[in-house]
């Protein structure tokens, strides 16, 4: 009885590869959030130097070395739809 019960349970919370693929894909998008918070301080210096002035070469190098981190994790965390709709293509009913 408990068998038939746990065995039930467990084919109801399977994962199928549709929901493997998000996930990994997630993942990944944590990765960059990561790459571009670790560049944070440098992207500071960057902009800063030596606290006197901001130096707009600076700025745009430190948009750039954060930025497209950030603008990519985005678009991975929520789940980067057109490679999903690529990897899993909607069923035709």
């Amino acid at each position: 009885m408990l068998v038939a019960r746990v065995d039930r349970n467990l084919a109801e919370t399977r994962m199928k590869p549709r929901d493997i693929f998000g996930l990994i894909i997630r993942l990944v998008g944590l990765i960059f959030v990561y790459e571009s918070a670790e560049k944070v301080p440098l992207a500071f210096t960057a902009i800063f130097p030596g606290f006197r002035t901001i130096s707009w070469i600076g700025f745009l190098s430190a948009l750039f070395m954060v930025g497209w981190p950030i603008a990519v994790a985005y678009w991975l965390l929520r789940g980067a739809p057109p490679v999903s709709r690529l990897a899993y293509p909607e069923e035709s009913k």
